[in-house]
């Protein structure tokens, strides 16, 4: 913690004139310590940095300055060791003042939106959140009402807590996505190949399908993926990728990922070698067990160890992805040369860990929520079905939503996710 007694610039008036309803949760998860600053307003301790542009006079703007914000006083303000540092790069702003501030930084723009179909699912995999929502399918007329809700998407994930494949409604929705020219992918786990489904996934030219591998030893396999069998799903893949190939399609391309445990952290190049032998284009990602406080209040007491392994089994998938992505094509690699905007990281702040995911994670209810892994709907004015998009990515607090994430502010919601970190 930095006890200095550091002279202040207040720009809570300006901060307030530009936009007042963008300011720092109260409840926001802990900063660490060497985050915080001393106020010489009110003399707190708790102050810390958020990132804005501001301008000077009428026209120069600085990019992305540090300005201190206290909870304590309610104070945004500027160091005089910052300014120093802008009047050092750029004299010619030393006698001008400042006028304005512009703190809206987030990606805002999204042309993917990734909805979720249904909850429900023919496996029972223990760590699966989905087994404990309420089981329902959404409904396909207000899908229609997200495509016109949303006119600028471009791709849409067909992807939550459950198989899309058994929604009788899939194809409907997908034929309609065609016919918008949005482009489709989901994530199976894989079971539901039969020919029929592979014909109608050729015909409606699913871009992509990712399916779930945990291991590549079947009994380890259904240990985790609960009801599937991994033999049946290998051929599934196979009779996929034979249909589309003897048949001129160029479409879906089929993906691997899974998530992987203390057991099975190695498996990773094993995995890859039988899924490329049996038709398998890319490589998306493998994850360790979710440790994310909306996830392991339903993980059975038994399975609580893997938490603490979460280190090791990491430090393994990242030693083998790379190898993995030069083995298989990577999902960044597929969807750069398809033009599919679906980056998760996005742009960093300069001070701490953030999120600026560039893509829109909607329930089956509608409910826009900041990310796949938040399950509960937060306001009712976030809704796809009865709001349009531009009209959600204005609402103040969605705004203040994503600057605060942007700024690594994050809700209480967020623990225990990889970004924190």
């Amino acid at each position: 913690m930095n006890n200095g007694n550091i002279k202040l610039i207040n720009l809570s008036a300006i901060w307030s004139a530009c936009h007042d309803h963008l300011r720092p949760f109260k409840d926001h998860l802990p900063l660490q310590s060497d985050q915080l600053r001393s106020c010489s307003v009110c003399s707190g301790a708790a102050a810390f940095h958020v990132c804005a542009h501001l301008r000077f006079g009428e026209t120069n703007w600085v990019e992305e300055a540090k300005v201190l914000y206290c909870p304590d006083c309610d104070n945004f303000m500027l160091e005089e060791t910052e300014l120093s540092d802008i009047h050092l790069k750029q004299p010619e702003l030393s006698k001008q003042p400042i006028t304005a501030v512009e703190a809206k930084l987030w990606f805002d723009q999204p042309t993917f939106l990734n909805i979720e179909p249904t909850t429900r699912c023919n496996f029972n995999c223990w760590y699966c959140i989905g087994r404990h929502m309420k089981q329902e399918d959404i409904n396909v007329e207000n899908f229609a009402k997200v495509l016109d809700n949303f006119p600028t998407v471009k791709t849409i994930a067909l992807v939550g807590e459950g198989e899309p494949l058994l929604h009788k409604g899939f194809f409907s929705m997908a034929h309609m996505a065609k016919d918008h020219g949005v482009r489709v992918m989901i994530i199976s786990n894989g079971s539901a190949f039969s020919q029929s489904v592979i014909k109608k996934l050729c015909a409606a030219e699913i871009a992509y399908i990712a399916v779930s591998i945990d291991s590549a030893d079947a009994d380890t396999f259904a240990s985790s993926r609960i009801d599937g069998e991994l033999t049946k799903i290998w051929q599934g893949i196979e009779r996929l990728c034979r249909y589309r190939d003897e048949n001129g399609y160029k479409y879906p391309r089929i993906a691997v990922k899974g998530t992987l445990f203390s057991h099975t952290k190695n498996e990773l190049p094993s995995i890859i070698e039988e899924a490329k032998r049996h038709g398998v284009d890319i490589f998306e990602s493998f994850q360790p067990l979710n440790p994310m406080s909306t996830y392991t209040p339903i993980y059975p007491k038994d399975k609580l160890v893997e938490l603490s392994q979460l280190d090791q089994v990491t430090a393994a998938i990242s030693k083998d992805s790379g190898a993995a992505a030069s083995s298989l094509q990577s999902i960044n690699e597929f969807c750069i040369k398809e033009g599919i905007e679906i980056d998760k990281s996005g742009r960093q702040n300069g001070i701490r860990k953030n999120c600026d995911e560039q893509w829109i994670y909607s329930l089956l209810s509608g409910d826009v929520t900041p990310c796949c892994q938040i399950k509960t709907p937060i306001d009712p004015l976030w809704n796809l079905f009865d709001h349009s998009l531009t009209d959600i990515l204005h609402e103040p607090y969605y705004q203040n939503t994503r600057f605060n994430l942007w700024n690594g502010l994050f809700p209480k919601y967020c623990e225990g996710c990889w970004k924190i970190g």
